[in-house]
């Protein structure tokens, strides 16, 4: 039980779509600036930060993969651990050697052991945990798989078992109806993130409203060509 490969794609645009505004691109690789929600650098494809932890992840994957610009990179590892670039005004100025680091990630970003260094560390830390839960939720279709893969992006994989808790609806696996659990799911969802303290957090109910859409017009399966707030993915 698991998604097809077109499908894990259509998800991953849809990811792209809620946090760019497009479908990636190879030049997405290389997109970096900083943030202005305190979360720092935002790097690369699937936008990984300084403040999750993940570009750290991702810029070490590139170093032991022995890419191009690893040894100067490697100068910046004391900058990444300590979450540096969060403690900089995102509109600037910025220090020297944030410049310096963001350029090196611009150009590393073009490198094929870069572009694998990210969707590896994306794979490994979100959507892998994500498709064990639906596994373990027995979840088939891909809509499904997307939402859930959703919460893990944007708020870590241990947010799932905290949304379940805040619905009456059970998975598949526990005899409920799939659309009916996701539906309720998605409720639950809008409803903690338009009560976070935090205002651009707040902000992103846009993406249940975007998977309820999904939902209404039947998607399940997410077969292509669809639209996501307005952007086509073919």
């Amino acid at each position: 039980m698991s998604i097809t490969p077109a499908q894990k794609h259509v998800v991953d645009c849809i990811i792209a779509i809620f946090e760019t505004g497009k479908v990636p691109s190879p030049s997405a690789y290389s997109a970096c600036t900083v943030l202005a929600d305190g979360a720092g650098i935002s790097y690369g494809k699937h936008q990984c930060t300084d403040k999750a932890g993940s570009l750290d992840l991702v810029v070490k994957r590139y170093i032991a993969k022995g890419g191009q610009h690893a040894l100067e990179l490697s100068e910046f590892m004391p900058q990444l651990a300590t979450n540096e670039s969060t403690k900089v005004p995102p509109k600037g100025p910025h220090p020297h050697w944030l410049q310096s680091l963001m350029n090196l990630l611009r150009i590393a970003g073009a490198e094929k052991k870069m572009q694998e260094a990210q969707d590896e560390i994306f794979d490994e830390n979100y959507f892998a945990p994500a498709a064990n839960m639906c596994k373990e939720m027995g979840l088939q279709h891909a809509l499904s798989w997307a939402v859930i893969y959703d919460t893990c992006i944007h708020s870590g994989p241990g947010m799932v078992a905290g949304m379940r808790g805040k619905f009456a609806a059970v998975p598949p696996s526990k005899g409920g109806d799939e659309k009916e659990f996701i539906k309720q799911y998605l409720q639950a969802r809008e409803n903690w993130l338009k009560c976070s303290a935090n205002p651009l957090v707040q902000k992103t109910v846009y993406r249940m409203d975007a998977f309820q859409t999904l939902a209404d017009n039947n998607c399940w399966d997410l077969q292509t060509p669809l639209t996501v707030r307005g952007v086509k993915i073919a």
